[in-house]
Parts: structure tokens; C-alpha cells; sequence
């Protein structure tokens, strides 16, 4: 029988729970609200499906490996040079690459608990020990805990800002400390995949792009914002050596025709941006009213969601369970977040379901 490495054993497959639709088939909901993978409920930019429908004439030809045409777009919003830019299937691809590109067997990725966990699988898939730093008390993460868990094994160091599935974030200054504290020789990954929204929330939100650190690299993604989450496109920004390396390991037509031509129609397409950002943030400070009349904790949130504080993990079970039977599907946490619960932010329809679900639940939660 083939063996299989011990580190792949050790990593457990996505299993995807039952779809919305088989969910709509068993509980009969007249209603219902998607809320539990931070998507954007809006749709997808129009001008990016425009785009689509256009290059799907030429499917049977190979995408521009080097995504020319979409660098050089990005390049010019963010105002970065083209050749700091490498595209990805979406910011887990990304990620993966990065993985595979810099660490080699006994190298270490540090980064916090309570983060993207997805990340964890990524450097078991390389063979690469991950060890991480538990949050503050306020759900934030600890960079001084980061920095003194530091060691000569450490290659990479993790930041999710805003972090998923918290919501808290870093702001410039301890993001700009920490990064001047941390050896240049250590590669830090700042996952900016929620960016838009954070900047539009606080314009004071730092963008790690503009700091031009030869050992920082900074991820964002059209998934969330730009609502194509399932053309599966990011985009890293770093520094020329950094990108060369990540073009090494990556898959040559990485990512394909219809992703490239999905970017370049969202780029374009500033109304739905803007309202996608405007919705967001109507939605979070509903949220926050609701909460606060349920008397449930939450964490202010930078992002296009926002996570609950429960008693126990029994009562944040509990609740998911029976949202989920009045047509709310939210996101249990685990881990040592097994307490809270994720809520994304939908259409003002979809919000005021949830809340109104949560307040006919409310047993449930004290």
C-alpha cells in the first residue's frame, strides 16, 4: 500500500457541511439569510461579470501567465510598481505559496490563536511546525507575546488584519513597531483580506503596502469586497525578490483567463464598491444596536463581520443551532473561540432577520 507522510495524516480535510440548498429543503424556510462565510450577499460587480461573459470566447486558450494587463491595474491603484504584484487563486492560494516558496524542514510560522485557521493546514501540508500566541482579553492579538515567542526557528510570522474571525485590528502605529521589531531575516505575512472595508470603517487603518519592508508581504483578495469569491483571485504586494521567488512555485496559469478578466471589471466598477462598503457599514451598526439591546457582547468589528461573545460554547452551539433552524446561518468558532459565534454582514433584509431571530432566542443566550 502507498504510505502517506505522516504530516498529511496528521491534517483534516475540509468537509463541507450540507449546502443551503439541501439546509432549504429540510427546514422549509420562507426566508433566510447566508451569513456565516464573510461572502459579499450583494452579488458580484456587474462590470466583472460583464467581463466574463467576454473572455469566455477565449477559453480555449491559456491565460497570460504573468497576468500583464491585471498587475499593471492593480499596480496603478495601489501605486506600486508592477513587478511587486503576483496574483494567486485567491489569498489561500497565496498563502500556500509563500509556504512552499520560504520554509524549508524545521522552520517555523508563528502567528496568534483565534486567526484564519486555514493557515495551520498550509504549513502542515509543507512540513512546517506552526506555533501560535494566545489573544489578548480583548480578542486583539498580543504582538508583544509575538515578539517574545520569536526563536531561531521562526521563518514566517502570520498577521491577519483585520484579524477573521475577531474583527479587532492593528492599528499603524503598534503595526509599524512590531515590524521594525522583528528580525529582517523573518518573513511577515500581513493578510489584508478585508482591506476595503477596514480603510472605509477607519481611514486611519494602516496599509502595510506602503511601508516597503523587504521582509513584510502584504495579501488582499477581490473575494469579499468585490464579490467574486468564486473566480478564487488575490494579489500579493512585496518586494521584487520576494515576488520572484513566489513565481517559482506557482502554477504556471495561476490564476485562469475568467479570474484575470473577473479582476479587471471589478477594478472598474467604483459603484459597486462603494455601495457594497456603504451596506457594510449600515449593517455592522445595526448589528451593534441589536446587540446592545440583547445585552450580547460583541467585538467592534473592522471588517465585513462581527463576532459574539457567548457564556460557554454549549450556549454558542446552541444559538448557531437555532438560528440555523429559522433560516440564519451563522458560523460556530472553535478552538479557543469556541464561545463565540461569526455573524457576516448581508443586505439589510438579511440583517434584520438574524437579529430578529437572535431576539426570539434570547433564552437561549442568557
Amino acid at each position: 500500500m502507498v504510505s502517506v507522510p505522516e504530516n498529511i495524516k496528521a491534517i483534516h480535510s475540509y468537509e463541507p457541511g450540507q449546502t443551503v440548498e439541501e439546509l432549504q429543503q429540510q427546514y422549509k424556510w420562507d426566508k433566510y439569510a447566508v451569513l456565516w462565510n464573510n461572502e459579499n450577499t450583494l452579488g458580484a460587480s456587474k462590470l466583472a461579470l460583464q467581463s466574463i461573459k467576454k473572455e469566455l470566447e477565449n477559453s480555449n486558450f491559456y491565460p497570460d501567465p504573468k497576468a500583464r494587463i491585471l498587475c499593471e491595474k492593480i499596480a496603478t491603484k495601489w501605486e506600486v510598481k508592477s513587478d511587486n504584484i503576483v496574483l494567486g487563486n485567491g489569498s489561500e492560494g497565496l498563502l500556500m505559496n509563500i509556504i512552499r516558496a520560504f520554509c524549508r524542514d524545521g522552520d517555523e510560522l508563528l502567528t496568534s490563536e483565534g486567526s484564519f485557521v486555514i493557515i495551520y493546514n498550509w504549513a502542515r501540508v509543507n512540513n512546517v511546525m506552526c506555533r501560535s500566541v494566545p489573544l489578548r482579553d480583548d480578542y486583539s492579538f498580543d504582538l508583544n507575546g509575538i515578539l517574545k515567542s520569536i526563536h531561531r526557528q521562526t521563518k514566517i510570522i502570520y498577521l491577519s488584519n483585520v484579524n477573521n474571525p475577531t474583527g479587532a485590528m492593528i492599528s499603524c502605529s503598534e503595526l509599524e513597531d512590531f515590524l521594525n521589531k522583528v528580525p529582517k531575516e523573518i518573513l511577515v505575512i500581513v493578510d489584508e483580506a478585508y482591506f476595503e472595508f477596514s480603510k472605509h470603517l477607519n481611514p486611519a487603518f494602516p496599509d502595510s503596502s506602503k511601508l516597503k519592508m523587504d521582509n513584510v508581504i502584504t495579501i488582499r483578495t477581490f473575494s469579499k469586497a468585490y464579490g467574486i469569491a468564486g473566480n478564487r483571485l488575490g494579489f500579493a504586494i512585496a518586494s521584487e525578490k520576494i515576488i520572484n521567488t513566489l513565481y517559482k512555485v506557482r502554477l504556471t496559469f495561476e490564476p485562469s483567463n475568467l479570474s484575470q478578466a473577473a479582476g479587471l471589471g471589478a477594478l472598474d466598477d467604483n459603484e459597486f464598491l462603494s455601495h457594497t462598503l456603504k451596506n457594510n457599514s449600515r449593517g455592522l451598526h445595526h448589528y451593534y444596536s441589536e446587540f446592545e439591546s440583547l445585552g450580547i457582547k460583541y467585538v467592534q468589528s473592522h471588517g465585513n463581520f462581527v463576532m459574539i461573545v457567548l457564556p460557554s460554547p454549549e450556549q454558542a452551539q446552541r444559538v448557531t443551532q437555532e438560528l440555523l433552524v429559522k433560516g440564519v446561518l451563522v458560523r460556530h468558532l472553535g478552538g479557543t473561540l469556541s464561545h463565540c459565534i461569526r455573524i457576516s454582514v448581508g443586505q439589510p433584509e438579511e440583517n434584520q432577520l438574524c437579529t430578529a431571530m437572535l431576539r426570539e432566542i434570547t433564552t437561549a443566550i442568557s
